[in-house]
């Protein structure tokens, strides 16, 4: 059996890192959108705004999934 490396938390501080900045950055459209509410401006909230929440939570979880699969919680 191959010897595996333990997990770099560096690595999974990256990873939560950048989740929070995919997901701030959703909220920061999302907040800017509501400060000057008009129709385009709920597309714009709708179409870019949710979907980066959404992806950055996505990327939180697989960052940690990854890593408890790493340390053999999985």
């Amino acid at each position: 059996m191959p010897a595996t490396s333990p997990p770099d938390p560096d690595r999974l501080t990256k990873r939560i890192r950048r989740a929070a900045v995919v997901s701030g950055l959703g909220l920061c459209v999302q907040l800017a959108a509501a400060l000057h509410w008009t129709p385009a401006m709920f597309i714009v909230a709708a179409t870019v705004g949710a979907p980066l929440v959404l992806l950055g939570g996505g990327m939180f979880l697989a960052a940690v999934w990854r890593n408890m699969r790493d340390k053999g919680a999985v």
